[in-house]
């Protein structure tokens, strides 16, 4: 708001030149002299004034009524603008898995972080239980990840689907099952089983059926075999290939991994297909910077080299 009126509106509430002064700390010869110039430039005199202060005439009474309204509509404007300078720049909080951030989100970031040079990120790796559970507590805004078998239909997550893909099983070069033209899951069986980024027991409460994660994990018999597991995938490539472990993952990751000496297995029975997409609170699927981020995200999932190996 302008200047004048702004030290006119406090001298009008405090009706006193001094007191005004010391709130708005400046001297009060420069105040009086502000004062004289305002009515100077309406052409009207604001204030009577006697030796018990400052009194409004009418002139005075109209311009501070119609200055309150004009103090309201700006406190309003400035507070609208920073809302919506937040909103534009409390950038990204996501969790994504290791094998959406290497087949897109790495790409997407660079671009978000172009156009938004000064917005905060926060990216999370790691399994889709973890990241429900950061999404619940509001620690991320949004994540990427397998549909979750079994949620709690009260979570107050909605998936937004992406695509589906399939699993597919993996092993070092020269891993005795690759001798085979063909095997089965139960072929698994004499192998031990490594699980990259498991799911945790304390992320289990987001779950209400228990048992379809149970059954994901018996069709490949985890439950009769040796499991080793880390929460690295540098980690785990490091096992596979100095074992004869085997590792169930996503299979358009297998041109990745084997750049990095890992092998998929032949294997007969069908792994998925899996639905991948993105989770959000069901609160804020409406917002606008969630909408926002969901189309860069769907963008360039559509635009991206692996996009042939799965179903839209």
């Amino acid at each position: 708001m302008d200047k004048l009126l702004k030290q006119f509106l406090t001298v009008a509430e405090l009706n006193s030149l001094s007191h005004a002064a010391t709130r708005l700390f400046i001297s009060q010869p420069t105040l009086t002299h502000n004062i004289k110039k305002l009515e100077d430039n309406l052409g009207v005199e604001l204030f009577v004034r006697s030796s018990k202060g400052m009194a409004l005439t009418p002139y005075g009474e109209l311009l501070m009524e119609q200055t309150r309204i004009m103090q309201r509509v700006h406190d309003n404007a400035m507070e609208k603008l920073a809302q919506l300078k937040v909103k534009r720049e409390r950038g990204l909080r996501i969790g994504v898995g290791m094998a959406w951030w290497h087949l897109f989100f790495r790409d997407l970031l660079q671009d978000y972080r172009r156009e938004n040079p000064t917005a905060p990120v926060h990216v999370d790796i790691g399994n889709h239980l973890r990241s429900m559970d950061q999404l619940l507590c509001g620690d991320i805004d949004l994540f990427i990840g397998h549909e979750i078998v079994g949620l709690n239909e009260r979570a107050g997550a909605v998936f937004n689907p992406l695509f589906q893909a399939f699993d597919g099983c993996y092993v070092r070069a020269g891993h005795p099952l690759l001798a085979q033209s063909s095997c089965s899951l139960v072929d698994l069986l004499a192998y031990p089983h490594l699980d990259v980024t498991p799911d945790e027991a304390r992320y289990t409460q987001v779950l209400d059926n228990l048992a379809l994660k149970q059954a994901q994990r018996e069709r490949y018999y985890v439950p009769e075999r040796v499991v080793w597991a880390t929460n690295s995938m540098t980690a785990g490539l490091d096992i596979l290939r100095d074992s004869d472990a085997v590792m169930t993952y996503t299979n358009v990751l297998a041109d990745y991994f084997a750049q990095q000496g890992v092998l998929p297995l032949p294997i007969e029975e069908p792994q998925g297909p899996h639905t991948v997409g993105l989770y959000v609170l069901a609160e804020r699927a409406d917002d606008e910077h969630i909408q926002h981020i969901t189309r860069l995200i769907q963008q360039h999932v559509a635009s991206a080299p692996f996009i042939s190996q799965v179903t839209l």
